[in-house]
């Protein structure tokens, strides 16, 4: 496959996810209609070949367009019409069907194909043979299909939802993993004038930015048990499955889950001043290589019978800081802690909490903020820096008629609190006085731990605890990583 076509093909989808299909459309009239979807925001159209002279309609909009458009051909289930039409520059063979031929005379000739399917078989079946854009059709309900075929097809491949997409579904194919849509009539059909067609192609770019905003997107299915502790580690994003005993790794730059196994349960990672990483284990802080998974724990904690550590965070001055759950559940048995370092003594900072889970400094290094799930509350503590020691707290938000319990807790760059609600199936936005901003739903009841990466970018791990089988197939990326782009 010829690379140049590759990315601009993936280029126009991330500029726009729309592929205008030009189905009955008339060599006469091409150039002026696609000149009001290139205006509308579109960058990819595609003259099926059962439209009137389709090859030279084609060839206009390439030697007219060159690189402003990407130019494709529509219903190309023929081997035959895929070297005329690479003659005539066309650069994208969209297909109703995965016709291996197809595919692969489509790639022979340095062009993109697009396979239509329905089924996960015939898109292994279509991936197999090369392709790596996926025309879904039809697409109309589909958003529990593109959502179980996205925990197993490759990352790289894109699935555009074609046929009977209608504006109101298309957030939820978005959040499912749709990486676009092919849309015909809604947009175009023979009789249109240019100004109706831009009119319409304006509308369902607004349809789809709307979409595109505050979306959950999987990255990776890793099957997490409890998915723990979020973090960056320089581009990569890297998290903890305590229950497996296990270190995630997401690849961001070639979109690959590694894991390392861990000799023992570790809740939660903290980054130190000396760009060390630590963590919690069930009753001491540790050093732990992110690499290769060694642990080398420091002196046990002087927790109480039942508990165990859960989050941590690490202070301006390399302080660790970490709370404490009981193992069941018990309220006012959890607590916070804090440690020099992680061969120095653990100290008892504050107790009477339920589960103290997600914690976070403020901006200054004056607050703690710090997460009770079971008692359902935001708190801040003041932090006294003549010592470690920790001011009465207050109630920063109650979590009022949001679904779920708060569990993971992320400072922006804003200063706003971003905080994962563990059964809400969501993560909530709130002021840095508790005044609630919104909600961003992500696809997976269990949202553990959020982060931010350098360009704002939001991820949240998920988890299967507790889900039924009926609760698994329902929402299939339960466990996964999921990435929200970066909030306006």
């Amino acid at each position: 496959m010829n690379a140049l076509a590759m990315n601009r093909v993936k280029n126009a989808l991330e500029s726009m996810p729309i592929v205008a299909i030009l189905r009955g459309i008339r060599s006469d009239e091409a150039i002026p209609v696609v000149e009001a979807l290139y205006e509308a925001g579109i960058r990819i159209a595609e003259v099926p070949l059962n439209s009137p002279d389709p090859f030279d309609t084609i060839d206009r909009l390439v030697k007219h367009f060159g690189s402003r458009m990407v130019i494709g051909a529509g219903t190309v289930v023929d081997p035959a019409d895929v070297p005329p039409l690479a003659f005539i520059g066309c650069e994208v063979c969209v297909a109703p069907n995965a016709d291996q031929r197809v595919i692969e005379t489509t790639i022979a000739h340095g062009m993109v194909p697009m396979p239509g399917v329905a089924t996960a078989t015939e898109a292994f079946a279509a991936v197999a043979a090369g392709a790596s854009v996926l025309k879904v059709f039809p697409a109309a309900d589909s958003a529990p299909k593109l959502s179980a075929w996205r925990t197993v097809l490759p990352r790289n491949v894109k699935l555009l939802a074609v046929g009977g997409v209608q504006p109101e579904a298309a957030e939820a194919l978005r959040a499912a993993g749709a990486d676009g849509f092919g849309l015909g009539s809604d947009i175009y059909r023979p009789g249109y004038s240019p100004e109706q067609v831009r009119e319409r192609a304006r509308a369902w770019v607004a349809v789809i930015r709307c979409a595109a905003q505050d979306r959950a997107q999987l990255l990776t299915q890793a099957n997490a048990r409890v998915g723990e502790s979020v973090r960056m580690d320089g581009h990569d994003v890297i998290w903890l499955d305590p229950p497996h005993s296990r270190l995630l790794r997401w690849q961001t730059h070639n979109e690959v889950l590694h894991e390392q196994h861990l000799s023992q349960p570790v809740w939660s990672l903290g980054h130190t001043t000396d760009s060390g990483w630590v963590g919690a284990t069930e009753n001491a802080l540790c050093r732990i290589d992110v690499t290769s998974g060694d642990l080398s724990c420091g002196p046990m904690a002087p927790l109480a019978p039942g508990c165990r550590f859960n989050d941590m965070t690490v202070d301006d001055d390399g302080g660790l800081w970490v709370g404490s759950m009981h193992r069941g559940l018990l309220s006012s048995k959890g607590g916070i802690f804090h440690s020099s370092g992680v061969d120095m003594p653990v100290q008892q900072m504050a107790e009477g909490l339920g589960v103290a889970n997600g914690m976070a400094f403020s901006a200054d290094g004056n607050t703690l903020y710090v997460v009770d799930t079971l008692a359902r509350v935001l708190l801040a503590y003041p932090r006294d820096r003549r010592g470690p020691r920790l001011g009465e707290p207050v109630v920063v938000s109650d979590f009022m008629a949001i679904p779920g319990k708060p569990d993971g807790l992320a400072l922006a760059a804003d200063g706003t609190l971003w905080v994962a609600m563990w059964g809400g199936g969501c993560v909530v936005q709130l002021g840095s006085d508790g005044a609630f901003l919104r909600a961003i739903a992500v696809p997976a009841p269990h949202v553990g731990s959020v982060c931010f990466d350098a360009d704002g970018h939001v991820f949240v791990s998920t988890s299967q605890a507790r889900l039924s089988a009926e609760a698994l197939a329902k929402w299939p990326g339960s466990g996964g990583l999921f990435r929200i782009t970066a909030p306006a």
